[in-house]
């Protein structure tokens, strides 16, 4: 329990603490998914099923090499961003205007010579 007399937390500390409340959910699920792979490999092929899986999950994490730990980011905007292909675009950069007008439809492309899939 925060203590009375502590400041609030900040929308980042929020966030933060978030994030690795989360990241600890994720490595406890992670844990669980190990040890029942490496129960599963047991239970069909004893203790070398059991090693097997256990060494298939070494290779994989060697493989894919550490968990990167990116924080979440947020951006907050004043108001909805306009669609482009609808509205074009008409601002200005410096002293310099830039316009482009919207794009024009085009009808969806269907290939008439594609067979139907066979069942």
């Amino acid at each position: 329990m925060p203590e009375p007399d502590a400041e609030p937390l900040t929308e980042a500390e929020r966030s933060t603490a978030a994030h690795i409340e989360m990241m600890m959910v994720y490595q406890a699920r992670l844990a669980e998914q190990r040890r029942a792979s490496i129960e599963a490999g047991r239970r069909k092929g004893g203790l070398a099923g059991a090693a097997m899986a256990g060494a298939m999950l070494a290779v994989a994490e060697i493989y894919e090499g550490p968990p990167k730990e990116d924080a979440p980011v947020t951006v907050e905007a004043s108001s909805d961003p306009i669609d482009i292909d609808k509205d074009g675009v008409d601002l200005t950069v410096g002293e310099v205007d830039v316009a482009a007008p919207p794009l024009e439809r085009l009808a969806p492309f269907v290939n008439p010579t594609r067979k139907p899939p066979q069942v």
